[in-house]
């Protein structure tokens, strides 16, 4: 029992180091000013590609490619054709994400090559596109110590994003700080496509913040559920909730041995089911284990599996996705891609 409880908490752990990889951040290469031959030679192949890739409509193939051009060389190039794949997935949100840093790099760029403006000029304009269909988180965080962390969907938002509007499906949102005390302050909100709502978050027992409303768009919040007043979180009673569990299988092992040590003994010593009468406080103490093993048993499978349901509520994840715009192809004009050149030469 002690091995197959040891397993389950093992696969647990690894189901969730697997889940923190599912998008690993990008690589990013050699800058385009200083990249070596070597380099470009690597970029130019991997972005031919994802060209070829991504007219075939073989999105996922596409964004590797692009992805493994941008780890070669960092042009604002690749970076623009990673945020379009992503576009072509139905990943929004993080296409917003790539489209605003490849705006960043554009611009920067362009300053030693004015070819990067139009890429800048690109990036904004389809970023622009995706406005409407996403919808927007602006945090407000006040009491937060050092080492708190705040999620958006179960994604950890860096502290210098805070302030930040984030983009994320419309629909119901769960924000949450976690204090560097394990303590959870959790927010549900409505989010509506096109709209920017404001949350406002603060550590347990700390003067709160005041949620400012909808900003702008149509986006309304509400708070479903909070741990400001202190009381535990869905996680921590899922904690709590294994703990019993935990112990009431341990339980039914404990007294089930008792019981089974004691049915033996009284099966040596009594002869055709009639039992000596000093053995009768053994078989009365011997239903007495039977009964307590039976308690620990549905207390223990009861406990494991209210437990593992708590937990994976305190972090499930929106099931509503935006719509992704129409499939397009890769654009093949002189204005938005082209390292050495323009996009029509088939060079990144």
């Amino acid at each position: 029992m002690r091995h197959a409880i040891s397993t389950a908490l093992l696969a647990g752990a690894l189901g969730l180091a697997t889940l923190s990889l599912t998008h690993p951040a990008m690589a990013q290469g050699a800058p385009p000013e200083t990249a070596t031959a070597e380099q470009k030679e690597a970029a130019q192949k991997a972005f031919q590609k994802g060209m070829k890739a991504a007219k075939a409509k073989k999105h996922d193939d596409a964004l590797a490619a692009f992805k493994e051009s941008y780890g070669a060389v960092a042009s604002p190039n690749s970076h623009l054709m990673v945020a379009r794949e992503l576009v072509e997935l139905g990943r929004l949100e993080e296409a917003w994400a790539e489209y605003q840093k490849t705006v960043a790099e554009a611009e920067a760029a362009a300053q030693k090559d004015p070819k990067y403006a139009d890429t800048a000029n690109s990036a904004k304009t389809e970023q622009g596109d995706l406005k409407g269909k996403l919808a927007f988180i602006k945090l407000t965080v006040t009491g937060a110590g050092a080492g708190s962390r705040v999620t958006v969907h179960s994604k950890e938002i860096p502290e210098t994003d805070w302030g930040k509007p984030i983009a994320v499906a419309p629909g119901k949102v769960r924000v949450e700080l976690v204090g560097s005390d394990g303590k959870e302050t959790v927010k549900e909100v409505d989010a509506t496509a096109g709209g920017e709502v404001a949350v406002a978050l603060s550590p347990p027992g700390s003067s709160p913040a005041t949620d400012t409303g909808a900003g702008t768009g149509q986006a309304s919040a509400k708070v479903e559920a909070s741990t400001s007043g202190g009381g535990p979180g869905l996680r921590t009673w899922a904690y709590i909730a294994g703990g019993v569990g935990v112990a009431g299988l341990a339980t039914f092992g404990i007294f089930g041995a008792m019981n089974n040590a004691k049915h033996s003994k009284l099966e040596d010593e009594c002869k055709d089911g009639v039992c000596p009468s000093n053995l009768e406080e053994e078989r009365d103490a011997g239903k007495q284990y039977q009964t307590i093993a039976n308690v620990g048993l549905v207390v223990g499978v009861v406990g494991l599996g209210t437990g593992t349901v708590l937990y994976f509520m305190s972090g499930k994840k929106s099931e509503k996705t935006a719509t992704a715009p129409k499939p397009r192809g890769p654009r093949v004009n002189a204005v938005n891609v082209g390292y050495q050149s323009v996009m029509v030469t088939g060079s990144f």
